[in-house]
């Protein structure tokens, strides 16, 4: 039977900070409560590893300790009186962290501060940002990237600067249209494209959303159906085969950080992968099975594990210029910068007309291909070509890990006239 102690709304357990430590180490309070919630409060009580009974979460009846009954008698105490206080909490209460480690310094520290109960939207949003911040870090099983939670920041700001600016007085009861439309407007003052702009908005509704499940807000009116991600369609480019040849062979010795970014944008193309799965690729992610060789990735994103045969120009990379292994890794915005200087030096310079709204003014200009190729392109590209050299769909999503065929058809960049020549040479047509 397990000796944790239940409350009404979560487990109390005691823990080691380190169970291998060779000296004495802190006995520490785990509590978990609701989904992917844990708070961990030192006791300030400390103990041999050897001395520690993990199945009763005691210190182990030994003689030799004088003070034992003491400090099971305290974490004994500690528990109970923490599962009376919380039972006497609300719903909303009993999931806020700050509240409950107040009650924790309360009665294991004896003081007599608890921490006020979250009430405005910049306290909700700061402790949300918080929570997805210890997710992203502490918690596998949770598919937040750090990324993410840097846009829930970047929102947040966003909002505080407008609300400074404009002297909103920004609080959950006056988000409404009219804030809705101020905001818009505001951004839009501050050059932001309307993709940033819709971003924010979508992360706003998504915090939003939160506080209501927690009942924090009871102001609805952000559901009214105007009150929406604004978005428009971008530009996403793929290089064709030519485009990929031409890549490959251009000589950029004399430019370390070109040919580094180019090779690894290159090892993207020939696996499928997303940039945060081919960037760091190692030699322990390859696996032979039936004497072909294969790279091993297990996603980051989706957690599938997806196996890609290893493309000779991989190989070829590999052998001509890192001794037989992988080129090291190079961080994202260093690979978006130098794979444009490598895609220069390639030629690949068709002109493309790019449309987007600044500001709140729709901007047209005529850009060389070469200057919107990012990490994310060596995917796309791989996706569209597979496609249009006749690989298998299925195939195809066997490696990038799409799940849907209409989810891939969505993704991959193929032009009418491109998919008429491919139906033309089916069967049919024939």
């Amino acid at each position: 039977m397990s000796r944790a102690i239940q409350s009404t709304s979560g487990t109390i357990k005691y823990r080691l900070k380190d169970v291998n430590a060779k000296a004495e180490t802190s006995i520490i309070l785990d509590y978990s409560f609701g989904r992917n919630n844990r708070l961990k409060f030192a006791t300030g009580y400390k103990v041999l590893p050897k001395n520690w009974d993990p199945s009763n979460q005691r210190i182990r009846a030994l003689s030799t300790l004088k003070n034992r009954e003491r400090v099971n008698k305290d974490l004994l105490r500690y528990a109970s009186d923490f599962a009376d206080q919380v039972s006497n909490l609300n719903e909303v209460e009993k999931q806020n962290r700050k509240i409950l480690r107040g009650l924790l310094e309360k009665i294991i520290r004896e003081t007599e501060e608890v921490d006020k109960p979250i009430t405005s939207f910049f306290e909700f949003a700061d402790d949300f940002i918080e929570r997805k911040e210890n997710q992203a870090k502490n918690i596998r099983a949770v598919k937040l990237s750090p990324i993410t939670v840097r846009s829930y920041k970047q929102t947040v700001n966003r909002l505080k600067e407008f609300n400074k600016k404009v002297k909103y007085n920004l609080d959950f009861d006056l988000i409404n249209l009219k804030f809705y439309y101020s905001f818009i407007q505001f951004l839009e003052d501050n050059n932001y494209s309307i993709n940033t702009i819709g971003k924010h908005i979508k992360n706003l509704i998504t915090i939003l959303n939160r506080a209501s499940e927690d009942g924090i807000n009871t102001n609805f009116k952000y559901r009214h159906r105007e009150f929406k991600a604004v978005s428009e369609e971008t530009i996403s480019i793929y290089l064709n085969e030519n485009e990929i040849d031409a890549l490959y062979k251009v000589d950029l010795s004399k430019t370390k950080d070109w040919e580094l970014a180019r090779d690894i944008f290159l090892i993207g193309y020939y696996t499928g992968q997303r940039v945060s799965d081919y960037n760091g690729i190692t030699r322990d992610q390859i696996k032979t099975f039936n004497g072909r060789q294969v790279f091993e990735f297990k996603q980051k994103k989706t957690s599938k594990k997806v196996y890609v045969p290893i493309h000779p120009r991989i190989k070829s990379i590999m052998k001509e210029r890192y001794d037989g292994n992988l080129p090291r890794k190079l961080n994202d915005p260093d690979i978006n910068e130098y794979i444009k200087e490598a895609g220069r030096k390639a030629n690949i310079n068709e002109q493309i007309t790019i449309q987007k709204t600044i500001g709140g003014k729709k901007i047209s200009q005529t850009v060389s291909k070469h200057t919107l190729i990012v990490s994310h392109t060596a995917r796309r590209s791989f996706c569209t070509n597979a496609y249009l050299s006749k690989m298998p769909t299925i195939d195809i999503m066997a490696i990038s890990g799409h799940s849907t065929e209409r989810e891939f058809y969505k993704y991959i960049k193929v032009t009418p006239q491109e998919r008429a020549v491919k139906i033309a040479d089916s069967a049919f047509f024939q």
